[in-house]
């Protein structure tokens, strides 16, 4: 007895084949979440492609680059006009502290004359009273400076014997800026101012000075001389000197002679002065005492 099959009647049958797809379906269910569930646990790999865009637009549209300008390689290209224009024309335009004008054929005249074309090429390389060397351009080179100086000689109308490097220095230039007039004889014109010196000096009666008036006349001294002519680092002590002395430096400034360092601010301040304002100054610096 205890050995009988079951028997299941069709019924059964039935609904056993219905459980068993429904276990099936609930095992295919649970492991299709496992495996979703187990892919969102991994660490996903960076999208190199959206990496690359992203740098792409994140770039700066420029840079700056920076490092030492070859200063000189530029002034090479410039021409002595260039120059004037760029380091010369602030003071020689102007004539700021005594510089002479650029088309003062007078002064430029003089100058040549007393001096001699390399002296001024010197001056303007080593600088010389208020003008610093080169013209405060350290870039520029001998050669630039010599062209420079012979370009303003050019401008002046005044003949001179450089021929420049290449710079454009030369009989054209001198008959444009003197409109077409010969050159000055600048040997001529340095005998007469020569001459005209030594009658001013001659002509200054010191002993005829007011020292009461000349003390008026020096307070536009003190700031550089000092007050009692003790002079400064930079400026002359005057203490000491006697009258002939200064008279004599005054009229030489006047008549736009280069006297020493500081000819170029001396120059304007005894441009105006008359004879008799040097002499009542002379007497009175001449009572510093040393």
């Amino acid at each position: 007895m205890g050995n009988q099959p079951i028997k299941m009647d069709t019924g059964n049958k039935v609904l056993l084949f219905i459980a068993s797809l429904a276990l099936l379906g609930t095992v295919l269910f649970l492991v299709s979440h496992l495996a979703g569930w187990l892919a969102g646990m991994q660490v996903s790999q960076p999208d190199t492609v959206s990496d690359e865009r992203v740098a792409q637009r994140i770039a700066p549209i420029g840079q700056v680059v920076s490092g030492q300008v070859d200063s000189a390689e530029e002034a090479a290209d410039l021409t002595p006009g260039d120059l004037y224009s760029n380091v010369c024309a602030a003071c020689h335009d102007t004539g700021v502290s005594g510089a002479p004008f650029k088309d003062d054929t007078d002064e430029w005249s003089n100058r040549l004359n007393d001096k001699g074309l390399d002296t001024l090429f010197a001056n303007s390389i080593n600088g010389i009273g208020a003008m610093p060397a080169r013209g405060g351009d350290p870039s520029l080179s001998d050669e630039q400076m010599r062209d420079v100086v012979a370009y303003m000689l050019d401008e002046a109308g005044v003949d001179h014997d450089y021929e420049g490097s290449d710079n454009g220095n030369g009989d054209s230039a001198a008959e444009d800026a003197a409109g077409g007039e010969e050159p000055v004889a600048t040997t001529e014109t340095g005998e007469a101012a020569a001459e005209e010196e030594a009658e001013a000096v001659a002509a200054i009666a010191v002993e005829d000075g007011d020292a009461e008036r000349g003390q008026s006349r020096y307070n536009t001294c003190v700031a550089c001389h000092g007050a009692q002519g003790q002079g400064t680092p930079v400026f002359p002590k005057l203490a000491g000197r006697d009258a002939d002395y200064i008279a004599d430096k005054l009229v030489r400034y006047r008549a736009g002679e280069t006297v020493g360092d500081q000819t170029a601010l001396m120059t304007p301040n005894a441009a105006n002065l008359s004879d008799e304002d040097i002499a009542d100054l002379a007497v009175y610096v001449a009572t510093f005492e040393d």
